[in-house]
């Protein structure tokens, strides 16, 4: 364990950061990540409890959701990385004006989209899933709208907790993680199985939690940072502020949209699959989600310190702690697939699942699990490096063009041409991960995307 900690004090500790600070960011976001993760499982879980047409249904619209929310995740993340930049640059009056108004960008984009949604359920719902089971659609309108209501609260509590991570404030990002998600699995708990409410008692349970921890957000903001922010702050507007932030932002947003369309595709020819398909298909990206949970909170740490590096002009540390950020990622997440494979068989008893359906997860999670070591840190985490320098453009063509051609164009071709079903999908997304691998690396490789933001 010496030798690893000596190893680890020489890839991470710098004039910027040392390596002790580090790992305590990044156990905070990995307890983070893993309670947030842990938490959907749960609620997963839950809601499988009410039948697999439930969790169908919620797994059908899945994808517009995330289209929605990804929408204003991504400006809470453009609205991260200026705040990051600026805490580098050591300029408190930045900080409190970007934060203000990252806030209320955020806030008014959700506004818009919620009410979009919701209006619109019923008719986007039928248009996507034509040939589909009444009931179905049924409880897939009543998610899509409810959960449309919950975005509002939801994209402040998600700018406020971005802004924490991107300071460095791992501890009061896993507090409001904690309480939200807490809340979110004991009103689910109620309003599922205490009230029998099924779908609508998931998407009750949503509405409820996130306006819980909006208001707590804008508590601890407010009062527990060092920056004097105050609510007149949301509602101020600087043209250069919003413009580096929309700037980030924007190419983001358009990831996002291009990505989630993407995504649709997929439900789309999915959809021709049965119900248990469909059910295990969700199962298996619940359980993933729990394998990424350290990945995703090396990525996060990538965002703050390469962020911070790149604020303060030091950009052979930017470029430093992105290469061995990947190579402590690839060790982490090897230890990790070994600690939790073993443990699936018991996670499985939380979601009911058939023995057909539990056979389809086995073959999908074995497809996926032991490649990630191999693949997921290197075409995830120089992709948000990259985006911390303001080369948003280049990863999101990555992001998109290897959507387009693993999942959609050869999961089609493996889930329905050649009728290999739901693993199909599970063979393209490895073949994805192999392509963001090799493409992010050769543009790291070079100089362009460190001065991207200058010319």
């Amino acid at each position: 364990m010496e030798r690893l900690r000596k190893r680890l004090d020489g890839l991470l500790t710098t004039g910027q950061f040392t390596y002790s600070q580090l790992k305590k960011m990044f156990i905070t976001l990995t307890l983070d990540q893993f309670f947030i993760c842990f938490i959907s499982l749960l609620s997963t879980a839950l809601v499988s409890s009410v039948g697999e047409a439930a969790i169908a249904a919620v797994s059908m619209v899945g994808t517009v959701n995330s289209l929605a929310s990804l929408v204003f995740m991504s400006l809470a993340t453009g609205g991260a990385i200026v705040v990051s930049r600026a805490k580098g640059r050591g300029d408190e009056q930045e900080i409190r004006r970007v934060i203000g108004e990252a806030v209320g960008l955020c806030c008014t984009v959700s506004l818009g989209l919620s009410a979009a949604l919701f209006l619109s359920a019923d008719a986007l719902v039928r248009a996507i899933y034509p040939h589909v089971e009444p009931l179905l659609i049924e409880y897939a309108v009543k998610y899509m709208r409810m959960m449309a209501i919950s975005f509002i609260p939801f994209s402040v509590f998600n700018v406020i907790f971005n802004i924490f991570r991107s300071l460095g404030d791992t501890r009061s990002s896993l507090f409001l993680t904690v309480v939200i998600n807490l809340s979110h699995l004991l009103l689910s708990l109620l309003f599922i199985n205490g009230l029998s409410m099924g779908v609508a008692g998931s998407g009750m349970s949503y509405i409820v939690a996130r306006t819980l921890g909006m208001l707590l957000a804008v508590f601890w903001l407010i009062r527990h940072t060092p920056y004097h922010i105050r609510l007149k702050l949301f509602f101020r507007f600087t043209p250069a502020v919003t413009k580096e932030i929309m700037s980030l932002g924007m190419p983001l947003t358009v990831e996002a949209l291009l990505t989630q369309g993407g995504m649709l595709l997929v439900q789309v020819y999915l959809a021709r699959l049965t119900t248990t398909d469909l059910a295990a298909h969700a199962v298996s990206n619940s359980m993933l989600n729990l394998y990424c949970t350290s990945a995703n909170a090396l990525t996060a740490l990538a965002s703050t310190v390469c962020g911070q590096c790149y604020g303060a002009k030091r950009y052979d540390l930017t470029r430093q702690y992105c290469r061995n950020l990947v190579k402590v990622g690839r060790f982490v997440l090897l230890i990790t697939v070994l600690l939790l494979y073993p443990l699936t068989p018991l996670l499985l008893r939380l979601y009911h699942a058939t023995e057909q359906g539990t056979a389809i997860i086995y073959t999908c999670l074995r497809i996926a699990v032991f490649l990630m070591p191999l693949l997921w840190c290197d075409g995830n985490i120089p992709s948000m490096v990259l985006r911390t320098a303001g080369d948003s453009v280049y990863s999101g063509a990555v992001s998109v063009s290897a959507l387009l051609l693993g999942r959609c164009i050869l999961g089609y071709t493996l889930t329905i041409v050649l009728g290999l079903g739901v693993p199909g999908v599970w063979i393209a997304l490895v073949c994805e991960w192999a392509y963001r691998s090799v493409a992010l690396r050769l543009r790291f490789r070079g100089d362009q995307w460190l001065h991207i933001r200058a010319a």
